[in-house]
């Protein structure tokens, strides 16, 4: 080959590779084409939404505390009265509804109500502890006994008893009795207790009364 050729081919390859821009050349003005990486984006969890807790309040109220609801007694004018004088004593009694059966005629089996007594009492009194009859005096006319409509049909049939009263069917009574100042052995008081022998230690009460 001639000197001119050899020259020739030498242009035609510089300018080839001019054109390609090769690895050597950096200041090539054609880019290479890139795929731009995909954007991702922050995932979106949404925080699933949570309703503010509602405790319910409890539909249970606080307990209450209610009265007990047993027999009781009052003695409406106090246990204190004038010396020397006759005196009239009212009591009341109330939820006397689980009487005690008696075991003798004519209240055999039937509610036999209570004694309301005025009169002289040992320390040892109560039916429901043996205590005997002596250990509780009194007069008839300081004796009143309340007791149920069908078990005083049974006992006064014809109401020739001036002693003896209704029980209400709420268990309830009222009664006066009149009394003055005896002579004592023991306690002076006013009882309350199951009549005719019968035994229920929760219908027994004692109210010592003075006369000053």
């Amino acid at each position: 080959m001639t000197r001119i050729g050899r020259l020739l081919g030498t242009l035609v390859i510089v300018g080839a590779l001019a054109s390609c821009g090769g690895s050597g050349d950096s200041s090539s003005s054609t880019d290479a084409t890139t795929i731009p990486a995909p954007r991702t984006e922050p995932p979106t969890t949404d925080a699933p939404a949570t309703e503010p807790a509602t405790t319910e309040a409890s539909t249970t109220d606080a307990p209450t505390t209610t009265a007990p609801t047993g027999p009781t007694v009052e003695i409406v004018e106090g246990t204190d009265y004038p010396a020397g004088e006759t005196t009239t004593i009212t009591v009341i009694g109330t939820g006397f509804t689980d009487l005690a059966l008696g075991s003798r005629p004519p209240l055999a089996e039937l509610p036999t109500g209570l004694y309301v007594v005025f009169g002289t009492f040992d320390t040892e009194w109560r039916p429901s502890t043996g205590a005997p009859a002596s250990t509780r005096r009194s007069t008839p006319e300081n004796q009143m006994w309340a007791m149920p409509s069908a078990s005083r049909a049974a006992l006064d049939p014809d109401n020739l008893l001036e002693n003896v009263f209704v029980l209400e069917e709420d268990g309830s009574f009222e009664v006066t009795l009149t009394v003055e100042p005896i002579e004592v052995v023991g306690t002076l008081a006013v009882a309350v207790y199951p009549a005719s022998g019968a035994i229920n230690a929760d219908h027994e009460f004692l109210f010592p009364v003075t006369f000053s």
